[in-house]
């Protein structure tokens, strides 16, 4: 396998500072999107039969990014032994909370009220799955502060037993994830038994995608024989993984269209060819799954092909937490057929279509991640780099 791929290193010079600025100007232009929403009260296009839209949607993806690569890397790295990963630990943990704190961005942005925090701690519903969500994501997100600090003070048997701890967590909080869809009886799109663990899988996949990127991007072993050996069993792992998903994606949509309930097949042919269906089929397969399996397949031995792969995946695997809560709304439910012609309001339809403020608020968060990992990885990982390679 040929290393002919550019390591990004973020230095005081002309990386750091490209880096530094676009997460900059997309805070900038972003900040437009949270100041229309906290001020002006202004929450873009979704209606009573629709409240959850982009801004869900990015959530999902982002904790999927959050958790997926701090799981990926745990079950690489200590279950098969993968040990030339260890350089890239406080990577991959910088790298989970810049995408845990814009996760935790854009579902700020859907509490109707968000000063009222508090009271998931004090005055729980524990018939919730919710409650349940929330406690356990905190949780998680005291392990990865607590494997950073560990990572970076280099107490190695703290980082092991975090670790330990942080799968079985990150698993269930995933799983409830999923959980808080699946048990919605009243939208038979969502309403599967497999839902918990599509987003467990949906999570790792991305994590290895995200892995992949992180290796030949960051890693400080660049030019070693060690580099090239886990690029090679990183790209056979993505493979892997991408062919368990489509085979999970496949059950799924058996499960949803064999039974041939109404609601089923409605949701079902809005993800497939509705008013966007090229989401699914150019976005998400084609960019998503075709390209990546053949760059994979075909240009595996180049890295540079095998980068643009977990690229093209990342960017197609955006598409589906949208495809899963959209489709699953834009429909009357059982009973209530109808309703749309029976009340006539602009807040009152099925169509929705992301408008410019959803998007600015997407712009925020992702330029709040990419700032956070550029000050992190500057000031806190390469001082970590050049500490450790010259001990």
């Amino acid at each position: 396998m040929s290393t002919n791929t550019a390591t990004f290193k973020i230095d005081r010079n002309k990386d750091f500072k490209i880096s530094l600025g676009v997460s900059i100007a997309a805070l900038l232009i972003g900040a437009i999107g949270i100041f229309q929403m906290f001020v002006m009260h202004y929450h873009g296009a979704l209606t009573s039969y629709v409240p959850w839209g982009l801004l869900v949607g990015a959530y999902i993806y982002m904790i999927w990014i959050e958790v997926g690569t701090i799981l990926a890397f745990i079950i690489l790295y200590y279950g098969m032994k993968m040990k030339s990963l260890e350089k890239l630990t406080p990577v991959v943990l910088i790298a989970a909370i810049s995408a845990l704190a814009a996760a935790m961005t854009l579902v700020g942005t859907k509490l109707g009220h968000p000063f009222r925090a508090w009271k998931v701690f004090l005055e729980p519903s524990f018939s919730s799955v919710m409650i349940w969500e929330i406690w356990t994501h905190i949780l998680f997100i005291f392990l990865l502060l607590g494997m950073l600090y560990a990572t970076i003070k280099n107490k190695h048997v703290l980082m092991k037993r975090l670790s330990f701890i942080s799968v079985p967590i990150g698993i269930v909080f995933i799983s409830l994830v999923g959980a808080l869809f699946g048990v919605v009886a009243a939208r038979p799109f969502w309403n599967v038994s497999v839902m918990p663990l599509m987003f467990f899988i949906a999570s790792i996949v991305a994590g290895v995608a995200l892995l992949i990127l992180i290796h030949l991007l960051f890693s400080p072993t660049k030019g070693t024989q060690a580099y090239t050996k886990t690029a090679e069993k990183l790209t056979r792992t993505f493979i892997g993984a991408i062919s368990i998903g489509i085979i999970a994606a496949l059950g799924n949509a058996i499960i949803i269209a064999f039974p041939n309930v109404p609601a089923y097949d409605e949701a079902l042919q809005l993800v497939l060819f509705g008013p966007y269906w090229w989401t699914t089929w150019i976005i998400h397969i084609g960019i998503g799954i075709i390209i990546p399996l053949a760059l994979l397949f075909f240009f595996s031995q180049n890295l540079k092909a095998v980068g643009t792969a977990a690229v093209c995946y990342l960017i197609g695997f955006s598409m589906v937490p949208v495809n899963i809560i959209i489709p699953g709304l834009a429909y009357p439910m059982s009973g209530m057929e109808g309703i749309e012609e029976a009340f006539n309001h602009a807040k009152l339809s099925f169509e929705y279509t992301p408008a410019l403020v959803e998007w600015l608020v997407v712009i925020f968060a992702v330029g709040l991640a990419l700032f956070i990992f550029t000050l992190g990885y500057r000031y806190i990982l390469q001082p970590y780099f050049e500490r450790t390679l010259n001990q």
